[in-house]
């Protein structure tokens, strides 16, 4: 009989649920099975009458375990405070972002180590999955060794390119982006008001906001269309664990441009897929000048940003990490 594992996510919809379906659909281990919950409100309830019946629990996040013992702002306290009742010898847990930790202070050249307290707790737990190099990196340097590096993947066959990339000179450029700014941190971690949006003041550049996490965010089936509908793909953020926007544009075949955050180094390739930048209005304005200037360049980029998901990046090829992982800790 196979094992029973259990995935708690924070929100159906929302990152952690992208991540967690990528790994229940593309399970191929014959040792165990998935099970996804949301810890959210009544649900938790749910959660503590069926824990018990699982070998192994994920809570995706480590906020959903450690409170604000650790010097951190109780960003999480809701989730640590009702998963109290959670086996820790069962327990494995993962590090998917820096703005969890670092107060909103790491930036793309600004390297913000975890503090002694985060690490003393996270040291404590069972294993610890992290979804980037450059994360991997900052936890095994502050003297974290519980982790395993498991970058995320994106289901390329939901994400795929639909349209060619414009070529024509005579029509717009056509910018996305995808994310909120319902708060003035996160606008400043995405960069939307400092550095995307003033683009729409430049000639031929059109700006288009791909989904809001809102009330009337956009559908997650409905988002490669709106990708399919730009012709480039723009990450300004100060930070990301392993951005799914990015990896979801790329794999509808868009070119990137970002900082160098995260995930996004692991992925991109200067001139071969996408492009790198500061978060220097004056130099994110030239590169999308030459961009713009360039549209076959554009093109072929998205072309081999197609190529990059497929050779490395789908759930199909990322998953086994996560398998690996999984497997060894229930066998543990």
């Amino acid at each position: 009989m196979k094992k029973k594992v259990l995935i708690l996510i924070d929100k159906k919809g929302w990152s952690y649920d992208t991540i967690a379906k990528g790994i229940m659909s593309y399970n191929s281990s014959n040792i165990f099975d998935i099970d996804i919950e949301e810890v959210k409100g009544e649900n938790i309830k749910k959660v503590q009458s069926i824990h018990k019946n699982y070998d192994l629990i994920f809570p995706m996040g480590w906020q959903f375990l450690i409170g604000n013992n650790t010097g951190i702002k109780k960003l999480f306290s809701k989730y640590n405070e009702q998963l109290t009742f959670l086996d820790r010898e069962k327990v494995i847990t993962g590090i998917h972002s820096h703005r969890s930790w670092d107060d909103y202070l790491s930036l793309p050249e600004k390297l913000v180590l975890p503090n002694k307290s985060l690490i003393k707790e996270l040291s404590k737990l069972k294993s610890i999955n992290v979804i980037s190099k450059r994360l991997y990196e900052l936890f095994k340097t502050a003297g974290l060794n519980n982790i395993v590096l498991t970058e995320n993947g994106v289901d390329h066959n939901l994400f795929h390119p639909t349209r060619d990339i414009n070529t024509d000179n005579n029509q717009p450029l056509k910018v996305g982006f995808s994310g909120s700014t319902r708060t003035k941190k996160h606008d400043f971690l995405k960069g939307v008001t400092e550095f995307i949006l003033p683009l729409q003041n430049l000639h031929n550049i059109q700006v288009e906001i791909l989904g809001e996490n809102t009330k009337n965010r956009v559908a997650r089936k409905d988002m490669p269309k709106l990708y399919n509908q730009v012709d480039l793909y723009l990450c300004c953020s100060t930070s990301e664990g392993f951005s799914q926007s990015v990896l979801e544009a790329a794999s509808c075949g868009r070119c990137v441009v970002t900082t160098k955050v995260g995930g996004c180094e692991d992925l991109i390739k200067e001139d071969y897929n996408g492009k790198f930048i500061i978060r220097d209005q004056e130099m994110i304005k030239s590169t999308l000048i030459d961009l713009e200037k360039d549209r076959k360049k554009v093109r072929q980029m998205g072309e081999n940003a197609r190529i990059s998901i497929e050779n490395s990046y789908t759930w199909e090829k990322q998953v086994k990490s996560w398998i690996s992982w999984i497997e060894s800790n229930l066998s543990n």
